[in-house]
C-alpha cells in the first residue's frame, strides 16, 4: 500500500470515546495537506477552513484562538500493512515531539482515510480522529 504523495484534507471528525460524541474541530471545510515523501519523511498541516482574520499586532486571545484551529507536525514515517506510524520530530503539540503516532489507513482510488489509534486530546479525553484526503499529486 503506497501513501507516497500529497493529499488535500477533505474532512476531519473526532469521536470522544467515553461519550460517543462526534465533533468537527476544524469545521465543515478544513484546509490543509498531508505529504509523504518517497524518502520516508512526512508533514501534516490542517486548519479550520474559515479562520478568524485579524492583523498584527495579534493579541494573546487571537493567538490562542488560532492555535486551537491548527494541527501541524512533521517527522518520518513507516508503513506496515494498513498501519502508518508517524515518528514525530516537531509538532505544534509538544507532547507529540519524539513520539510515534499510529494511524490506520484505507486507500480507495484517489481517496485516503486515516484513523488514529485512541489518543488523548488537548482536554485530556480519549478520542479517535478520522481524516479523509484526496490525492493531489
Amino acid at each position: 500500500m503506497t501513501v507516497v504523495g500529497t493529499w488535500r484534507v477533505t474532512s476531519c471528525s473526532v469521536l470522544t470515546l467515553d461519550t460517543n460524541e462526534v465533533s468537527r474541530p476544524y469545521g465543515d471545510n478544513p484546509i490543509g495537506y498531508l505529504q509523504y515523501s518517497p524518502g520516508g519523511h512526512m508533514v501534516a498541516f490542517v486548519q479550520t477552513g474559515n479562520p478568524k482574520r485579524s492583523t498584527p499586532p495579534f493579541s494573546d486571545s487571537d493567538r490562542a484562538e488560532l492555535h486551537k484551529g491548527i494541527l501541524a507536525y512533521t517527522g518520518t514515517y513507516s508503513v506496515d500493512g494498513n498501519k502508518v506510524t508517524h515518528h514525530v520530530v516537531a509538532s505544534l503539540r509538544p507532547d507529540w515531539i519524539g513520539s510515534d503516532e499510529v494511524r490506520y489507513i484505507e486507500l480507495n482510488g484517489k481517496n485516503l482515510t486515516i484513523k488514529s489509534a485512541p489518543v488523548t486530546d488537548q482536554t485530556g479525553k480519549q478520542v479517535v480522529a478520522t481524516l479523509t484526503f484526496e490525492r493531489v499529486e
